[in-house]
């Protein structure tokens, strides 16, 4: 089962850039989610982490497909509100894409259109988003079953939880607040529970 993290745009480019070499090894690929941050910004993080020796084939960029083209990285996270999928393949063919989705519906309408993989979520409660309902696992299931592309879970996902989704034909599990912790970090490739706070 594959673990991705998910940067939260709380990190300066100084320490997002050591943060990211040293959360690397414990994951199989991160969505670089830098709202705030300018193209330029970005350019400068990921060239840095080049010249380090960064594997950039982890790195999956949110949102912005113009600039992993110019990068010359290779996956996009795509959101509800930005470029449509059928548009990012036709102007960036040499991208691969995934969607995040919150239904089975929308599911089956972004492998239609050639999404590459999915990300689902909320599973489960979250203090990111707090008063909003978890989706529960049922639906998430019921897409992963049936898919014919990874499904990923994001939400509040523990280490205990981690067998469950595998299971039932979970690709794997997106996580954000273990990011800040590389101990809470191998309690998820160790399948153990910790103290630590999950997004």
């Amino acid at each position: 089962m594959k673990l991705l993290g998910v940067t939260d745009d709380r990190l300066s480019i100084d320490e997002l850039t050591l943060h990211l070499q040293q959360t690397a090894p414990f994951l199989d690929a991160i969505i670089l989610r830098e709202k705030s941050k300018t193209d330029e910004q970005l350019v400068n993080i990921v060239t840095r982490l080049a010249c380090a020796g960064f594997p950039l084939n982890k790195l999956i960029l949110h949102a912005r497909p113009h600039l992993a083209s110019r990068l010359n990285l290779s996956k996009v996270q795509l959101t509800g509100y930005g470029m449509s999928l059928p548009d990012a393949h036709q102007e960036f063919p040499e991208l691969a894409f995934g969607c995040s989705i919150h239904s089975l519906a929308e599911a089956k309408e972004a492998v239609k259109e050639g999404a590459d993989w999915l990300l689902y979520g909320h599973v489960f409660e979250t203090k990111s988003k707090p008063g909003l309902p978890a989706r529960g696992t049922e639906e998430l299931f019921s897409i992963a079953e049936c898919s014919s592309i990874p499904v990923y879970a994001i939400g509040g996902i523990q280490p205990h939880h981690l067998p469950n989704l595998q299971r039932n034909n979970v690709a794997g599990a997106a996580v954000l607040s273990p990011m800040h912790s590389l101990k809470v970090l191998q309690s998820y490739r160790n399948g153990v529970s910790s103290d630590g706070e999950n997004d």
